[in-house]
């Protein structure tokens, strides 16, 4: 089944997308700069709950 993705919804999606995408670069730039696994993780942690955010926003589209 396909849905449509109206105006609000998509702008939420891309707004949602582009923290995940700053989360990303921000443990690249811990890994480059040799941080403690421990703090990596944390933030590998925000991520996951950030993309299991997202996937409940979709599906209930």
């Amino acid at each position: 089944m396909k849905v449509r993705i109206v105006q609000k919804q998509k702008k939420n999606l891309e707004t949602r997308l582009k923290t995940i995408e700053g989360q990303v670069r921000g443990i690249a730039k811990m890994v480059a700069e040799d941080k403690y696994c421990n703090d990596i993780l944390i933030q590998l942690l925000a991520i996951n709950k950030s993309l299991k955010s997202l996937n409940k926003k979709i599906l209930k589209m």
